[in-house]
């Protein structure tokens, strides 16, 4: 009687899990909000000038069409800054929506390299893509 409760309870375990990975495959991806924003506070130049190791955006950048595509960046600095061929003036918002997958890299001094890699991931397919993307999304979490 025991050993059957226990195979009972296994077998239930083992169908919420095959449940949850099938929702996690084909279940819609998230809606809201499809902006990263980076904010440039102020003070930034001085500090850059100052020779003060400063690290305002990542070398790289992700970012997935349909999920969160567009890149905002915020120039909250009394100085220009440029972000590969984007002139983002003081106090000044810029946003860049992406609509297809590439690789783009700029010429940048904000983060330690000097140069902005902007990785953008096509939208991931239902079923095992999607799969992947969201588990990928877990580990990735702070």
């Amino acid at each position: 009687m025991i050993r059957r409760r226990g195979a009972v309870a296994a077998l239930g375990v083992l169908a919420i899990a095959l449940a949850a990975t099938v929702w996690a495959a084909f279940a819609p991806l998230p809606g809201g909000s499809h902006a990263l924003t980076f904010v440039i506070p102020s003070g930034t130049a001085a500090r850059l000038r100052a020779g003060e190791p400063l690290t305002v955006l990542p070398s790289a950048i992700h970012l997935t069409v349909g999920v969160r595509d567009v890149l905002v960046l915020t120039n909250d600095d009394d100085a220009v800054h440029q972000v590969g061929p984007i002139i983002l003036g003081s106090r000044q918002t810029y946003r860049i929506p992406f609509r297809r997958p590439g690789n783009f890299q700029y010429a940048c001094t904000l983060p330690a390299a000097g140069t902005l890699t902007l990785v953008i991931a096509p939208a991931p397919a239902a079923g095992f893509d999607r799969l992947r993307w969201r588990l990928d999304q877990l580990i990735a979490r702070p």
